[in-house]
């Protein structure tokens, strides 16, 4: 099968903002090549130099590309929308690939990471021997956001490894490959929900939660958000969006037990103040912020 290949290269930080225009476009996969991230993994020593090209990992920009079943094209506006979010001095570029070509290579670029203390994310064709108290959560996440590496994705692990007391009840919005909700039980929860609207992301979840050997406390569910019921979570973790968060916050706020604490995340930080402000207008209480790079996330309690 030949696919359109849409790829943006910008030296703007807004790789996850053009990720999420290409969902909405209706995307049959999304790649982010970040070097900036891969050098960061490697000066942490989570990740080995001898598995990236020099010349990848000397780039300024970063590439994100889309894959739409051909023949694709752009319309005038969404290269406007593109151009809002990377600038006017963005590469864009229509290919024409076949299914071999992008399936599997980007695997080439996702290694064994650690994050926080205990929490190993190891894709599922890497080998891996655990230290000491090691957490592993073995992960291939296909077509669904969420391999562990991007910064939103560690912010939420790193707050989920501080905040989760053993036996919670844990709700996962919007749950992509299922890494959170992976790691909610890896921590010991005691029973978790994931839901999300993209059945492929619930598919690919479901298959990385019998992987790690989970499924009799993880459960991922097709569904919107709106006609989703569950008894109120002790935990619940969204790695969104900051403007999504903000129109969601009163329907998390409800699925949350009074007490209870939300990780909210893929907040941009021009976007945290005025999402900050909402957040304390409805009673929460902010324990801990999380800032990196161009990201915040915020760890909150309800009263």
């Amino acid at each position: 099968m030949e696919w359109s290949e849409i790829r943006v290269s910008t030296e703007e930080p807004c790789a996850e903002v053009i990720a999420g225009l290409f969902h909405e476009w209706g995307a049959g996969g999304v790649i982010i090549e970040d070097p900036h991230a891969i050098r960061q993994h490697i000066a942490q020593g989570n990740w080995e130099l001898h598995g990236f090209e020099q010349e990848y990992l000397e780039r300024s920009s970063v590439v994100i590309r889309a894959f739409y079943p051909a023949p694709y094209t752009l319309t005038s506006k969404q290269i406007d929308d593109l151009r809002t979010v990377a600038g006017n001095s963005c590469h864009i570029e229509v290919l024409t690939v076949q299914d071999e070509d992008w399936a599997s290579n980007w695997k080439a670029y996702y290694h064994p990471a650690r994050v926080g203390r205990r929490l190993v994310i190891k894709p599922s064709w890497e080998s891996y021997t655990p230290q000491g108290e090691d957490l592993i959560i073995e992960l291939d996440p296909g077509m669904a956001f969420g391999t562990g590496t991007h910064i939103t994705t560690r912010q939420c692990l790193e707050m989920m490894e501080i905040s989760l007391i053993p036996g919670q009840r844990v709700l996962d919005i919007g749950t992509g490959s299922g890494i959170l909700a992976i790691a909610a039980a890896k921590l010991g929860a005691g029973e978790v929900k994931a839901i999300d609207i993209d059945p492929v992301a619930v598919e690919i979840a479901q298959q990385n939660i019998r992987q790690n050997g989970v499924e009799s406390r993880v459960t991922a569910v097709h569904q919107d958000l709106a006609e989703f019921w569950a008894p109120e979570a002790d935990l619940v973790t969204a790695n969104l969006t900051g403007p999504v968060l903000r129109q969601l916050l009163e329907r998390l706020i409800s699925l949350t037990r009074s007490g209870g604490r939300m990780i909210l995340a893929g907040i941009g930080r021009e976007q945290w103040p005025q999402l900050q402000t909402v957040m304390i207008q409805k009673g929460l209480i902010l324990e801990k912020t999380n800032r990196d790079e161009d990201w915040v996330a915020v760890l909150a309690r309800r009263p």
